[in-house]
C-alpha cells in the first residue's frame, strides 16, 4: 500500500469526533453512533440497487442531489427502518432533533441504519439519546465501529497516512456488514473520510470506482439489502483542490481503492458463520460482463459454497456453474484450477494429487479458484465465503 496503516479510523482527524452510545434499540449493547464534522465536509455516496429501500436511503439519495456539505452523521443498529409505518416521518423528527441538540442545520445532516426490516422505528428511544450522543464526542472510533454491527463478531476500520507530491494526507474508514451480502454492494455500511481538498463532483466519481472494486465484488448468501450505503466526506484541510482527474488524483483513487478492499475481505472474513474465506478469479473472458458473470455464478453456487465448507474439492459443481452463468465460453478451452492444482484443462479431467488437493482445502481458511476461459483478455476477480450450519442458525433465529 506504501503508506502508514493504523486501526485509528477517525481518531486521526482532529477536526472530526465521534461517539456512540446504547439507545434500547437492539437487545443488548451500543446501537446509536455519530461522526460529527467540526467544519463543513463535502460528501459523495452510493446506495443499494435494490428497488425496495430503506427510509434512511430514500432521505440520503435526495440529500445528495441538493446538498455538497455535510457536518454530520447518524448511524444506528438494530433497526433498519424500511417498509414499516413510521419510516419517513421518523427520519424527519430524528434529523430535526438532532440539527437542533447540535445546531446545526437539519439538511446537513446524513443517516445511515441497519437492522431488522419492517419493524416500527422506535424514535423516542432515538431522540432521548442524542444529548448523551453529543456529550460523548471525541476520539472513539473503535465504539463507533462496534455500535454499527448487528450479526457482525468483530469492528472493521482502517486509517492510512500517505504523501504524495509532498503532500500527506489521510484516509479512515469503517464498515459493517456479515450477512445479506452479495455484489452491488451488501448488507453493508462503510463510511470514509479523507482530508484532502476534493470537489463533490470528483469525489463521487472516486467512491464510485473504488466501490466497484471493492464493496461489489463480495459475496456471501446472494440476498440483497434495502439499506446498503458507502459514504465519503473529505475535510479539505491539505493539498491543492482536487477537481479533475490528474496524477494526484488517480494516487487518491488507488489508496481508496486498496482501503475499501481491505474493509471488503473484512467483511467476508465476518461472514455469518463462516469458515473458509475464498476468492474466484476469472481471466481469458471474450469481454468484462462475461468475466464478472462467470465470477458471481460460482461465488453464488450454494454447491460450490457447501462444498467448500465439507472441504471437498468437487470441481464439477464449480464446471457447472461456470456452464450456467451465461457468459460465452468453449468447454473446450475452459482450464479450473484449486489453489495450485489444476483439475480441468482445454476440455478434459485433469490427473492431480487428490489427496494433496484435500489437504488444502482442509487445512487453509483461504481457498482459490482460477477460471480461464481462454477466449479472450478480459478478467474479473470476487471474494465470498463458505456457506455453513452457523449461517443457516443465525438467520433462523436473527429475528426471533
Amino acid at each position: 500500500m506504501n503508506c502508514k496503516i493504523t486501526n485509528d479510523g477517525f481518531d486521526v482527524f482532529e477536526s472530526v469526533k465521534t461517539s456512540a452510545v446504547r439507545a434500547g434499540i437492539k437487545r443488548k449493547g451500543e446501537d446509536l453512533a455519530l461522526i460529527y464534522f467540526e467544519k463543513e465536509a463535502t460528501f459523495a455516496a452510493v446506495f443499494t440497487t435494490n428497488k425496495v429501500k430503506a427510509h434512511c436511503v430514500i432521505y440520503d439519495e435526495e440529500l445528495l442531489k441538493t446538498q455538497q456539505n455535510i457536518r454530520a452523521v447518524l448511524i444506528n443498529s438494530g433497526n433498519a427502518n424500511a417498509c414499516n409505518i413510521n419510516g419517513a416521518q421518523a427520519i424527519q423528527d430524528v434529523t430535526k432533533a438532532l440539527s437542533t441538540v447540535l445546531n446545526i442545520k437539519q439538511n446537513e445532516i446524513f443517516i445511515a441504519q441497519t437492522g431488522i426490516i419492517g419493524e416500527e422505528f422506535p424514535t423516542k428511544k432515538v431522540t432521548n439519546a442524542l444529548a448523551k450522543l453529543k456529550n460523548n464526542l471525541g476520539k472513539n472510533s473503535q465504539n463507533l465501529a462496534r455500535a454499527i454491527l448487528t450479526t457482525d463478531k468483530i469492528p472493521k476500520i482502517i486509517s492510512i497516512e500517505c504523501e504524495y507530491a509532498g503532500v500527506i494526507f489521510h484516509i479512515a474508514a469503517v464498515a459493517k456488514g456479515a450477512g445479506m451480502i452479495h455484489p452491488n454492494m451488501a448488507t453493508m455500511l462503510s463510511f470514509i473520510v479523507t482530508d484532502l481538498k476534493i470537489t463533490q463532483n470528483i469525489l463521487k466519481v472516486a467512491l464510485k470506482e473504488a466501490v466497484d472494486k471493492s464493496f461489489n465484488r463480495i459475496s456471501v448468501d446472494g440476498d440483497m439489502s434495502t439499506n446498503d450505503t458507502v459514504f465519503i466526506a473529505s475535510l479539505n484541510e491539505v493539498g491543492d483542490l482536487i477537481n479533475e482527474e490528474n496524477e494526484f488524483y488517480r494516487y487518491f483513487v488507488d489508496k481508496l481503492t486498496e482501503c475499501c478492499v481491505y474493509l471488503a475481505k473484512e467483511i467476508v472474513k465476518d461472514a455469518e458463520g463462516a469458515t473458509k474465506f475464498c476468492e474466484v478469479l476469472v481471466f481469458g473472458a471474450d469481454k468484462d460482463e462475461d468475466a464478472q458473470k462467470v465470477a458471481r455464478s460460482i461465488a453464488n453456487s450454494l454447491l460450490v459454497k457447501t462444498a467448500i465448507f465439507g472441504k471437498d474439492p468437487n470441481w464439477g459443481r464449480i464446471i457447472a456453474a461456470v456452464g450456467y452463468s451465461g457468459a460465452n465460453i468453449d468447454v473446450e478451452k475452459l482450464e479450473i484450477k484449486i489453489g495450485d492444482f489444476l483439475v480441468y484443462s482445454w476440455g478434459r479431467p485433469q490427473e492431480f494429487d487428490k489427496i494433496a488437493l484435500l489437504e488444502y482445502m482442509r487445512q487453509n481458511d483461504s481457498i482459490k479458484i482460477y477460471i480461464n476461459l481462454n477466449i479472450g483478455a478480459s478478467n474479473f476477480n470476487l471474494y465470498f465465503s463458505d456457506l455453513t450450519y452457523e449461517y443457516i442458525k443465525i438467520n433462523a433465529q436473527y429475528h426471533t
